[in-house]
C-alpha cells in the first residue's frame, strides 16, 4: 500500500486536502480549516496528524504526507476487522489474519481509497471502530465498549461529516434488534452516554465553529445527491451501484459471487452473518437511494463486509479458500505494475499531466511576486498546493477577489478581464490560464 505514495503526484481532491492542511499549519488555526484563504466549514481532525507528519518530513512531502495517514488507518482498521473475527467466529485458525488480509486486499482498500490522501480512511477507521465497540458493548451489556464507540463515532464525526452518526444509530437499531437487547435503551448509563455523544453536534456548531455552517454543508451536498437527475440517470443509478460495489470488493467478493452463482453454493445466514447482512444492507441504502450516491461513499461499509466474507469464506471447502488466498495474492502482485507504471502513466507521465512541472513554471514567471487564483477545479487545487510549499509561509495563493494589481492571476476559463495571458496549460485534460494584473 506504500508503493504509490511516493510515485504520484495530487489525484482529485488531495490538492484541496494539501492545501487545507498547509493554511491551517501557518494561519495556526487548529479548528477552521481554509481553502485559499477563506475559512470553510470543514472538520478538522484528519489534518491535524497530516501537519504534524509534514512538519516531520518536510512540507513539500505533504502529498505523502497525507496518503501516510490514509495508509496507517486502512492498517488499523483491518487490525480492527481482525480482531473482531476473532471474537465473531472463535476456535477458527488465523481467521484474523485471514480477515484484515481480506479486508487490505479489497480492491477499493487496496488501489484507491485505502492509500489516497483523502479523509475517508480514517473516517471508514473510526466508523468500524465504533461499529466493533457498539457491537461488544451490547452483546456484553458493558458501558465501557459503549464509551469507546462513542469516542470513535465523536472523532469520525469532527473528521468528516454527521453521516457517522447516521451509519451508527442504524447498526445500533439493527443490532439491538438482532441480539435482542432492546432493554438497554432504559439504561441510565447508556442513556446519558448517547446524550452527551449527540451533544457534541451542538457543541461544534456553536462553540467552535460559532454557526451550523458544517451542517448546512453537509445537508446541501445530500440534497444536491437527489437534485438535478433525470428518470433515466437514477434507473442506472439504481442498477448499476450495488455491481459497483460488488467489482470493488475483488478479489473474494467477485469469487462468492462466482461460488453462489455458478456453482450454485448454498451459503447460510447463522450468527453473527445475519446480522452482518442487515448492517451492511442498512448502510448501503442511504447511498443507493439518491442518484449522485458516490462510490466513495461506502468506504466505511468494506469493514462489516469483509467481516460477511470471511463468515463465508469459512463455509466454504479447503481448497476453495486456498483458491481465494491464492485470489488475493495475485491481486497484491498486481498491486506492483499498478504503483510503479500503469498508474503514473495515467496520471502523470503522459505529455501535458504534470501538475509540478506548472507549479515550477508558474513561478518562474511570477519571480517573486504574488500569486492568485481563480481555479477551483481539481488540477487547479494540485498546481496551487505545490507552489504553496515552496512560497513563504505568509504568501500562500488565495483566492483572487478582483481588488490587487501587481499580481499573477490562475484561472480555469479564459478571463481576459484579469490581465494580460502571459500562458495557457493543459493539465490532464483541464486548461489553466495565467494572467499579470499590471
Amino acid at each position: 500500500m506504500l508503493l504509490p505514495l511516493p510515485m504520484m503526484q495530487y489525484i482529485g481532491e488531495e490538492g484541496l486536502y494539501a492545501l487545507k492542511a498547509w493554511e491551517m499549519h501557518v494561519r495556526h488555526d487548529w479548528w477552521h480549516p481554509s481553502i485559499l484563504g477563506n475559512v470553510w466549514p470543514h472538520p478538522p481532525f484528519f489534518h491535524w496528524p497530516v501537519i504534524l507528519l509534514s512538519n516531520l518530513i518536510g512540507w513539500e512531502h505533504v502529498d505523502i504526507a497525507q496518503r501516510l495517514v490514509s495508509v496507517a488507518a486502512s492498517w488499523f482498521s483491518a487490525l480492527v476487522v481482525g480482531l473482531m473475527a476473532r471474537h465473531l467466529y472463535p476456535g477458527r485458525r488465523c481467521v484474523g489474519w485471514l480477515t484484515a488480509l481480506l479486508y487490505l486486499s479489497m480492491g477499493e482498500v487496496f488501489f484507491w481509497y485505502g492509500w489516497l490522501g483523502y479523509a475517508d480512511a480514517l473516517f471508514a477507521m473510526f466508523i468500524l471502530t465504533g461499529f466493533a465497540a457498539l457491537w461488544l458493548a451490547i452483546e456484553r451489556e458493558h458501558a465501557g465498549w459503549l464509551l469507546l464507540s462513542l469516542l470513535a463515532i465523536v472523532l469520525a464525526y469532527i473528521t468528516k461529516n454527521f453521516t457517522a452518526y447516521v451509519l451508527y444509530g442504524l447498526a445500533g437499531i439493527v443490532m439491538l434488534f438482532r441480539l435482542r437487547q432492546w432493554h438497554l435503551l432504559k439504561r441510565l448509563d447508556f442513556l446519558l452516554m448517547g446524550v452527551a455523544a449527540l451533544a457534541v453536534i451542538w457543541l461544534y456548531q456553536v462553540v467552535i465553529i460559532h454557526s451550523d455552517s458544517n451542517a448546512t454543508v453537509t445537508w446541501h451536498d445530500i440534497l444536491r445527491n437527489f437534485t438535478g437527475y433525470t428518470v433515466w440517470a437514477y434507473l442506472r443509478h439504481w442498477l448499476g451501484y450495488p455491481w459497483i460495489f460488488l467489482f470493488r470488493t475483488l478479489p473474494v467478493g467477485i469469487l462468492l459471487f462466482w461460488m453462489w452463482f455458478r456453482k450454485r453454493h448454498a451459503f447460510t445466514l447463522q450468527e453473527p452473518l445475519g446480522t452482518l447482512l442487515w448492517v451492511v444492507a442498512v448502510w448501503f441504502l442511504p447511498f443507493w437511494i439518491p442518484a449522485g450516491g458516490s462510490p466513495r461513499y461506502l468506504v466505511p461499509l468494506y469493514g462489516p463486509v469483509a467481516l460477511l466474507f470471511t463468515g463465508w469464506l469459512l463455509q466454504l471447502s479447503g481448497q476453495q479458500q486456498r483458491m481465494a488466498v491464492r485470489a488475493i495474492i495475485v491481486v497484491l502482485i498486481l498491486k506492483v505494475p499498478y504503483s510503479l507504471v500503469a498508474l503514473p502513466w495515467l496520471k502523470d507521465w503522459r505529455p501535458n499531466h504534470s501538475q509540478k512541472a506548472v507549479a515550477q513554471d508558474v513561478l518562474r514567471h511570477a519571480d517573486g511576486k504574488p500569486i492568485y487564483t481563480r481555479d477551483d477545479i481539481a488540477s487547479g487545487l494540485g498546481v496551487a498546493a505545490y507552489i504553496d510549499v515552496r512560497l513563504p509561509p505568509d504568501r500562500f495563493v488565495r483566492w483572487y477577489r478582483g481588488k490587487m494589481h501587481g499580481v499573477f492571476i490562475m484561472a480555469e476559463q479564459p478571463t481576459p478581464g484579469l490581465g494580460k495571458l502571459v500562458k495557457r496549460y493543459t493539465i490532464r485534460g483541464r486548461h489553466l490560464y495565467l494572467y499579470w494584473r499590471s
